[in-house]
């Protein structure tokens, strides 16, 4: 997928997690329904896995080099990607402690909204900041998937927003 598509589809889906997340009232948002997270513990998850992604997209190449290979693979295409992880839902997978969030407030909302766009405005410029080349070639570890390109870890932060996109709506019943 190439990096234009693949910044077009963060900001969609962003903008729509966001704007989903924007119009509950402080029940929604809240509440947990059917034992699983309430849509502010959605929110504060994004945001966890955006700081982490940042943070792995600013690192020096040499170093990712160093410490994860490089990837030798043709990258996996959107569509195999969400397969691989939907697969390991099913099969089990949770998210790690580090992106388990805390219970979130109602208060909190607006200003979370705001750092969630932030964040991935800030995921989308560093993206910017990578060639296709790199890209392809740099690997970081994804804790479900394993060690995968840049590329993949891309595509993979826009589909898990979907994801989530999907998965609050159905709790929503919307």
């Amino acid at each position: 997928m190439e990096k234009i598509t693949i910044i077009k589809s963060l900001d969609e889906n962003v903008i729509q997690f966001n704007e989903l997340v924007n119009n509950l009232n402080k029940e929604e948002f809240e509440t947990n329904i059917d034992g699983r997270w309430s849509a502010g513990q959605d929110l504060v998850h994004l945001i966890k896995v955006l700081k982490i992604v940042n943070i792995g997209f600013a690192l020096p190449k040499p170093i990712l080099r160093l410490m994860y290979g490089v990837n030798k693979n043709n990258n996996r295409s959107f569509e195999h990607l969400q397969q691989l992880y939907k697969d390991a839902l099913k099969a089990g997978a949770k998210a790690p402690p580090i992106y388990v969030p805390k219970p979130v407030a109602y208060i909190d909302k607006d200003n979370l909204i705001q750092k969630h766009a932030s964040l991935n405005k800030s995921f989308i410029d560093k993206l910017n900041n990578h060639t296709q080349y790199a890209l392809d070639s740099y690997r970081l570890p994804h804790p479900i998937l394993g060690k995968i390109s840049l590329g993949e870890l891309a595509i993979f932060t826009s589909f898990h927003t979907s994801h989530h996109v999907e998965l609050l709506k159905s709790k929503l019943g919307r």
